[in-house]
């Protein structure tokens, strides 16, 4: 994996410093990591929104502070409750040798082959928690779904996971079901009832 470049500023704690900094188009944020003093940044929101884009929420970053390059990863991210919008992001600066723990989004294929079933996929987790080294977690993994019938069930144990990471997740615990609509009982109801009134 190819690291990203991107450019921090030094900030000076406090809300004053922290609104000032947001009125310029930079988010909040800190970086810290084993054997470091954490410290104060602020990234250009912009920059930062293009890159998660393009390569994914864990990307490896060379993240550039007052001169020096820090290889990071985005550990953290605090979003306002009522806009949606990112407000604060952790940094951790990482070691190419040592592993590190990260949540890896859900991609699942073969949804419309389910809904073209009438049946629903119903999610319980949209990512999966590994701990890998920082140069092999995958932007993403895939779960593919087409070939379950009603009353399936994908546990974590069931996913498969790239040569080199190792699952953090509960083994048991459930990603998702595949289950019928709501109404589909009442229709079955209604269509027995009407079956029975013709008779």
């Amino acid at each position: 994996m190819q690291n990203v470049e991107l450019e921090a500023v030094l900030r000076t704690p406090g809300k004053n410093a922290a609104r000032k900094l947001k009125e310029k188009g930079y988010i909040p944020a800190i970086l810290y990591g084993k054997g470091m003093e954490s410290i104060p940044l602020a990234v250009e929101t912009g920059k930062l929104r293009t890159i998660v884009q393009k390569h994914g929420r864990n990307v490896l970053l060379n993240l550039i502070v007052n001169g020096a390059t820090h290889q990071a990863i985005l550990k953290d991210e605090q979003k306002d409750e009522l806009t949606g919008k990112l407000i604060h992001i952790d940094f951790q600066r990482v070691s190419m040798n040592e592993k590190v723990e990260a949540a890896v989004p859900l991609k699942f294929e073969g949804v419309g082959v389910i809904e073209s079933k009438g049946l629903l996929v119903q999610h319980q987790k949209w990512e999966l928690n590994v701990e890998a080294l920082p140069t092999v977690i995958p932007e993403e993994i895939v779960v593919d779904v087409s070939n379950l019938e009603i009353g399936d069930t994908i546990f974590v144990k069931d996913v498969v996971v790239p040569e080199g990471v190792e699952k953090v997740d509960d083994s048991d615990e459930v990603i998702l079901t595949i289950v019928a609509p709501k109404n589909a009982d009442v229709e079955v109801e209604e269509s027995t009832e009407t079956a029975s009134g013709n008779e």
